[in-house]
């Protein structure tokens, strides 16, 4: 399959992505459990790690790799089943996730931060799609391409990790984004 026809697959999960930047439009934010606000301020802020929180948006193109048409539909469909889960719950839960974004300090890296924090976009929290659609796509392809499967294993950790270390997201996001890949990695086991 050309990579033109792959693309064409994938854009409905692409569009759907898109209108993530829409719901801060349906629903105002809230304010976080304070819990989530104790645990997260005991985890350091680590400057460099907005460089694999970029690496979600490779993953968006990331399935282009899959060459067979019943895998990519199965993979479009799933990737977007995900989105719509996360989005039920930024519109019921929209927690704001301000607080911890406020703990990013000035580092050689803030043109980084400033390309992904929006004033108007601090809320959405949880799950984190960056781990939800990163962790779903790098499964998907560990089993595709299994000569690279160390690499897209390691990408998954990173981002997963770099959601709370680049202080983006509330670790609870990320571990809720993860369990959320499984999910959806069980779901592709399941067709194929």
């Amino acid at each position: 399959m050309k990579y033109i026809q792959r693309a064409g697959l994938i854009l409905p999960f692409w569009l759907l992505s898109a209108c993530y930047f829409l719901i801060p439009f349906v629903r105002g934010p809230m304010q976080p459990p304070s819990l989530l606000i104790d645990i997260d301020n005991a985890i350091p802020f680590i400057w460099w790690m907005i460089i694999p929180y970029y690496f979600y948006y490779i993953a968006l193109f990331l399935p282009l790799l899959i060459n067979e048409q019943s895998k990519l539909q199965t993979y479009t469909s799933i990737a977007m089943q995900l989105l719509l889960i996360s989005y039920a719950v930024f519109i019921i839960w929209p927690i704001t996730c301000e607080v911890v974004m406020d703990n990013v300090k000035p580092n050689p890296f803030m043109f980084l931060y400033d390309a992904v924090e929006f004033s108007w976009l601090k809320q959405n929290a949880l799950p984190s799609v960056h781990v939800a659609i990163s962790g779903f796509t790098g499964l998907v392809l560990a089993d595709e391409k299994p000569d690279l499967k160390w690499m897209f294993w390691l990408g998954i950790v990173l981002v997963f990790l770099s959601t709370f270390f680049a202080k983006q997201h509330f670790i609870a996001d990320g571990i809720a984004g993860l369990i959320l890949s499984f999910a959806g990695y069980q779901l592709w086991k399941k067709s194929f």
